[in-house]
């Protein structure tokens, strides 16, 4: 197990510490941990055995050109030695579960956010388990003994900047940005690429002259108060590394369930749509 080195930070205590844990590849990942001898090779998961349409790959996979809605077929023409697996959405849960018990040990202040993702709030435990780098490399030492499977990380002062760091290293890689280094990390990053600044907004912004983080200094904050109301102002804090959210732990029962992905243009494949639709009610 092997881990991208991080930049040393000063030992002095964050006023909030921040890590998104993010698996990678996570249902590949499970079944190339359960099958050995598929370790190193380009898997896809399908909607069962016969699926034709992928629904998520192994990093091997993408190396080859393969893609998430990417036919099997066409697949097996960019990697002939591609291995079809027919995906087991109880043994990604179960796993899913395991691991997000195992960083209760960490903190308990954890969201889960996704199937394959969680925020935790570290600030309390610094002093008990070091600096949030540190406490970063302990989150994967214990996803990997619980699990066998890597994770990326991303550590800052708040959500949204660490779930940037998160991405900016895979696979399995460590990424701080200390919150003093947050804003100007983010200068030059399109403001797309924050979690929950989709096309919508993104194009309100763009209508503006906002098209990297560092803009939205000359944005004044009521701008997108009056258009999007609570949401534009953390928007607003969020290009700046302010991130004022905090963790969901208690959510309460949901009147709807919905998740979305952003498609490729034109997309009238029925089996296409197929295997979106089943990656999204899987996650």
């Amino acid at each position: 197990m092997s881990f991208y080195p991080v930049t040393p930070q000063p030992k002095a205590h964050w006023d909030r510490a921040i890590i998104l844990m993010d698996m990678n590849a996570f249902f590949a990942s499970i079944e190339q941990a359960d099958h050995p001898e598929w370790q190193g090779r380009a898997i896809g998961i399908t909607n069962g055995k016969t699926g034709t349409c992928i629904i998520t790959c192994s990093y091997e996979a993408r190396m080859r050109g393969i893609k998430t809605g990417m036919r099997v077929k066409d697949a097996k023409k960019l990697c002939p030695d591609f291995i079809q697996v027919a995906a087991r959405p109880e043994r990604y849960a179960a796993v899913s579960s395991r691991i997000m018990r195992a960083l209760e040990d960490i903190t308990p202040d954890i969201e889960i956010f996704s199937v394959d993702e969680a925020f935790l709030d570290i600030t309390t435990v610094q002093p008990l388990l070091g600096t949030p780098a540190e406490i970063g490399q302990l989150v994967k030492r214990k996803v990997f003994e619980v699990s066998g499977l890597c994770c990326s990380i991303g550590v800052s002062g708040d959500k949204t900047t660490a779930k940037y760091a998160a991405k900016l290293n895979k696979p399995n890689g460590l990424t701080v940005i200390p919150p003093w280094q947050a804003r100007e990390t983010l200068k030059n990053v399109p403001v797309t690429e924050l979690c929950g600044i989709a096309d919508g907004i993104g194009a309100f912004l763009a209508q503006r002259g906002v098209h990297v983080c560092g803009d939205m200094e000359h944005m004044p904050i009521s701008v997108l108060a009056q258009r999007f109301g609570n949401l534009g102002r953390r928007i607003w804090l969020m290009c700046q590394g302010l991130d004022p959210d905090g963790l969901h732990q208690d959510v309460p029962q949901p009147k709807s369930i919905g998740h979305g992905k952003v498609m490729p243009p034109n997309t009238r494949d029925i089996e296409v749509l197929e295997t979106y639709l089943m990656h999204m009610a899987e996650k």
